[in-house]
């Protein structure tokens, strides 16, 4: 017997056929979409105080308004709860907010996107998973509440493939990227609270973020060892940030998180010594690449660039989160570089 069989069921008349317009029209994404009625509509919107003609603001690159109507019908055709709702309306509001650069995110060749953040009491009340596989599949909550905030930058804001959003490939995290901060295992002050927000606040932290890279480090047990690792991962010269500077992320397992804590440093301590550590000699760059690099430099650092150049423009511009399961790794994400990241409390979180 197949082992799904028991899945297999007659749906009402023009179900099938509604799911494939939607596929084929102003809401696709490439993947089936849930279809918004008028009922859960209405659902959704009742998770918010705000009425569903408010205007957010203007998404780019098309400038269209963004109203809490067409984000409630974008959550609904993402598959999110209306319990979900007040976290994809944060995000959003996060992604209009000038400091994002949201045009240059939408529109670039990069493969950046939106990473959202999750911190503070609302990602257990939802669900918003932090554990093992937390940007993978297998979690409603991270999947659709990442999937909402990309069908609106689609299909409000306009990115389309090879139209407006020019990225020469793209990556897993453009259907969607999202994941709590596991605020628990970790004596680490969370990302929201290092951002200046109160410890009880529920917030969202969006970040123009690329595909991640692994840093394996099984073998480390001393802070030495694992920051050279990390550095060294965050200074190779094709990334954006190495040509271009501007902020990057770090998601440390709880397990490298664990050997610098032990150890005594702060999240601060780790920003100081990893911007004094994560620096590229110029060398690595070719002569060609040097005339981009010193163009995009020279507003920090002056004609005369430092050898090693910092990956990032200050400290402060390496943010740190804790997530993740068992097991010694780390993730570093570039980012577009002329955007920062932007925090929002959840309204009701």
């Amino acid at each position: 017997m197949s082992l799904f069989a028991g899945l297999v069921a007659d749906l009402p008349a023009g179900v099938e056929a509604r799911i494939e317009r939607l596929m084929a029209g102003p809401l696709a994404d490439g993947l089936p979409l849930v279809p918004p009625s008028r009922e859960a509509l209405a659902h959704m919107l009742a998770a918010t105080s705000r009425p569903g003609a408010t205007v957010l603001g203007d998404m780019a690159p098309l400038m269209q308004e963004v109203t809490i109507e067409d984000a409630a019908i974008c959550a609904l055709a993402a598959g999110c709860e209306p319990a979900y709702f007040p976290v994809v309306l944060a995000a959003l509001e996060a992604l209009l907010d000038p400091a994002f650069n949201l045009l240059a995110v939408q529109a670039t060749t990069e493969l950046a996107s939106p990473l959202v953040v999750v911190n503070g009491p609302i990602a257990g009340r939802l669900g918003i998973h932090s554990g093992s596989g937390c940007l993978g599949p297998g979690f409603r909550a991270n999947a659709t509440i990442g999937r909402a905030l990309r069908l609106a930058a689609m299909h409000i804001g306009g990115a389309l493939p090879g139209e407006t959003d020019m990225a020469t490939f793209g990556h897993g995290g453009k259907f969607s990227a999202c994941l709590a901060e596991a605020e628990a295992d970790t004596s680490w002050e969370p990302l929201h609270v290092a951002r200046g927000f109160a410890r009880a606040a529920s917030t969202v932290t969006v970040i123009g973020a690329d595909a991640p890279v692994n840093v394996n480090d099984f073998g480390s047990t001393s802070p030495a060892g694992l920051m050279h690792m990390i550095a060294e991962t965050m200074t190779y010269p094709g990334s954006n940030n190495a040509q271009g500077g501007g902020e990057v992320l770090l998601v440390l397992s709880p397990a490298h998180a664990g050997v610098f804590a032990r150890a005594g440093m702060s999240k601060r301590d780790l920003q100081a010594a990893l911007y004094q550590r994560a620096r590229v000699p110029l060398a690595r760059f070719s002569e060609e690449i040097m005339l981009r690099v010193r163009r995009k430099r020279a507003p920090h650092h002056g004609d005369e660039l430092p050898d090693p150049l910092p990956v990032a423009d200050g400290p402060d511009e390496i943010l740190i989160a804790v997530a993740g399961g068992p097991g010694a790794h780390t993730l570093f994400f570039p980012t577009y570089g002329e955007t920062r990241a932007v925090t929002r409390v959840v309204s009701g979180g």
